[in-house]
């Protein structure tokens, strides 16, 4: 097998103009003082906010972080922002490229669940067709690879960065999580974005073999970055 294995995760944040239409938080009846109430509200307010970017309905991609995995020790994550690299729909049209370029064999955790459905939806937003369209099939190990769901027989299951605590991958940015995202400066956020990949390709390797047979990819797979 000479194929490429695509590595990549989204990053996303709440767009403002569609949590200006969500509905108002309201506190229950039987709460009376003025304190409480107001306090009930910003913490609903908070959670519809981590909520909407989520919810590819409320939310959109800010960050995609790509890595095209093959046998050489000098290979580098590479991560786009919207605002910086183009827009999300700039990112959308990168991504299937990429995705396309790989012939449809990606790996990232809990890309069936959240990932590619997310892209799927703002693509479907953004009118951007996949030159390649992914099967979200549950109980596959290719083409495309779902670590979490591998991980955990395709059961709820532990975050990325707990997986990567419990079992002794390198994570340098043991504090930051997804819900950080927003309030991001750009160059955390990149660094943010490349360590997720980082993260995958680390228990990819532990898992290969295991859970899944190791190909044999190419050393030329990677030789000449991404379509931005």
């Amino acid at each position: 097998m000479d194929h490429q294995i695509l590595f990549f995760d989204i990053e996303t944040r709440a767009r403002p103009e569609a949590v200006a239409h969500l509905p108002e938080p309201t506190a229950p009846a039987h709460y009376k003082d003025v304190d409480k109430i107001a306090a009930y509200i910003a913490e609903k307010q908070a959670d519809q906010l981590a909520s909407a970017a989520l919810d590819p309905d409320t939310g959109e991609i800010v960050a995609i972080s790509m890595r095209r995995y093959a046998l050489r020790a000098d290979e580098q994550t590479q991560v786009y922002l919207a605002g910086r690299d183009g827009n999300e729909c700039d990112l959308l049209r990168g991504f299937w490229e990429a995705f396309d370029d790989a012939g449809g064999y990606v790996c990232g955790y809990n890309i069936i669940a959240f990932d590619l459905p997310f892209i799927l939806r703002r693509s479907l937003a953004w009118g951007v067709r996949p030159p390649l369209i992914p099967r979200l099939a549950k109980y596959q190990t290719g083409p495309i690879i779902d670590l979490y769901g591998i991980l955990f027989n395709w059961t709820p299951g532990k975050s990325l960065k707990t997986v990567a605590k419990l079992y002794g991958l390198p994570n340098p940015l043991p504090d930051l999580d997804g819900s950080q995202v927003a309030g991001m400066d750009e160059e955390t956020l990149e660094r943010y974005a490349a360590n997720d990949v980082d993260l995958c390709v680390h228990l990819y390797e532990m898992m290969a073999g295991i859970y899944f047979e190791s190909p044999g990819l190419s050393a030329d797979a990677a030789d000449d970055g991404f379509p931005f």
